[in-house]
C-alpha cells in the first residue's frame, strides 16, 4: 500500500474497545476539555509518529531503497 503524506484529507476509522477503556477514555478527555473522538485521533497520530521515528513503520518506497 502506497502511503500518500497529504495532511488535509482525513479519513473516518471505526474501532471496538473495551468498556473501561472507554470510560479511561472518556475521564481523560473530559480533563483535557475535548472530545473522546478528538483525543483519540491524537493518540493515534502521536503513536504512529513514534512508530516512524523509531523505525518500525515501513513504506513502500522505503523498502526499494
Amino acid at each position: 500500500m502506497k502511503i500518500t503524506r497529504k495532511l488535509s484529507v482525513t479519513k473516518r476509522v471505526s474501532v471496538s474497545i473495551p468498556d473501561l477503556t472507554h470510560e479511561k477514555l472518556q475521564i481523560w478527555a473530559d480533563v483535557e476539555g475535548t472530545s473522546l473522538a478528538d483525543l483519540a485521533a491524537y493518540l493515534l497520530r502521536r503513536d504512529v509518529e513514534t512508530a516512524e521515528k523509531e523505525g518500525k513503520l515501513k513504506y513502500a518506497e522505503e523498502k526499494k531503497q
